[in-house]
């Protein structure tokens, strides 16, 4: 069976290698090259229409429209529209067909045209580039969805073996997340599973009060819903992550530690036999079992509620915490010391300001 299938792998990569390509082929979508002010129109109103077609389909029938009636009916209405505009509203719109042509669109509209065609694109240029010039290529790319929340595509051309099937490619995200942290000037999260080539990466989850040392004290989780708790520990962890590496856009690498727990985590911060694990994966007792562990450690002040004792950097070596004498320590990870103990009483106005962590506001994490 490994055999025929090592074969079949071959015959297929040959009849691709000497397949006659078609000098005319046509690009599967194409990227909007010139706006012009009716465009401009129809991208602004192009939801209302529809919304408004549908409405009046609906109260005419009384049934779902289908989706030929809704087309007859568009393009009279987008006429009747174009119409009604007076000749200031024309000019507003040139002007802005001429600005999205020769800088850019809106940021809506540019991440419209990342949603609909940036992975045909991709997909499309790295076929055409094997097929041409015999190359590989891998794509990683972040972008703002309509929501404003940030999305991460890994793409491959799909010829031959994947790159994202046969290796850990998910290693490159560390550097690449800490990179789009900055250039979108939106903290990274590692969360979420890879759906289609995508990772959808989440918006701000929890705030905390601050105590007299800068540290997150966990509030009362009685009522609180699960998602409310999971969103709890992922920030709460995040948190004492960024402390202990320094770096206060890093994500936290839920994989690695997964592999490794003991490498990071002291078992006195934990309770019994509890795994570490992106927290969008807990049940509802594990979830428990972290929060109460945290809140009897913080209310009973026995030592840190909790200590990253290590982490890891883009080359996956282990680190020690850094500390203010340096910023790749060498000490024992253990070692309290450097540590400040945390307090009942929250202040966050006279706390110090450890790295991630705002002086004058409650802390969040995006």
């Amino acid at each position: 069976m490994l055999l025929y299938s090592h074969h079949k792998q071959k015959y297929r990569q040959w009849f691709h290698n000497h397949k006659k390509h078609k000098p005319n082929a046509k690009v599967p979508i194409k990227l909007q090259k010139k706006w012009t002010a009716h465009r401009v129109i129809e991208e602004q109103c192009k939801a209302d229409i529809l919304q408004q077609i549908h409405e009046e389909i609906e109260e005419e029938t009384g049934q779902k429209p289908e989706q030929k009636e809704i087309f007859r009916r568009y393009q009279p209405t987008m006429t009747a529209i174009m119409k009604g505009l007076g000749n200031n509203e024309l000019e507003e719109a040139r002007a802005k067909a001429n600005e999205w042509t020769n800088q850019a669109p809106d940021p809506a509209v540019q991440a419209k045209t990342a949603r609909k065609k940036g992975e045909k694109m991709i997909k499309h240029f790295a076929k055409e580039m094997f097929t041409q010039a015999g190359m590989r290529l891998f794509v990683l790319g972040s972008w703002k969805d309509e929501k404003g929340g940030l999305l991460t595509s890994g793409q491959v051309n799909t010829v031959g073996s994947s790159f994202m099937k046969c290796k850990d490619w998910q290693v490159i995200l560390l550097a690449w997340e800490d990179f789009i942290g900055d250039a979108f000037n939106q903290d990274q999260d590692q969360d979420g599973t890879l759906l289609g080539g995508t990772r959808r990466v989440p918006k701000p989850y929890h705030e905390f009060d601050l105590d007299r040392m800068g540290l997150p004290m966990l509030p009362d989780i009685e009522g609180v819903s699960l998602d409310a708790k999971k969103g709890m520990i992922r920030s709460f962890l995040t948190i004492h992550y960024r402390i202990c590496c320094g770096k206060p856009k890093v994500p936290v690498p839920w994989s690695d530690i997964m592999k490794g727990q003991s490498r990071f985590i002291s078992s006195i911060y934990l309770p019994e036999d509890a795994k570490i694990m992106d927290p969008s994966k807990l049940q509802r007792n594990e979830a428990n079992a972290l929060l109460e562990c945290w809140l009897d450690q913080q209310d009973n002040q026995v030592g840190l509620t909790l200590k990253f004792k290590a982490w890891i950097d883009d080359k996956g070596k282990m680190r020690a915490p850094v500390s203010k004498e340096s910023d790749d320590s060498n000490g024992d990870a253990d070692d309290e010391g450097m540590w400040p103990m945390p307090t009942k009483k929250s202040s966050a106005a006279a706390a110090p300001s450890p790295v991630g962590v705002h002086k004058a506001q409650p802390m969040f994490i995006k």
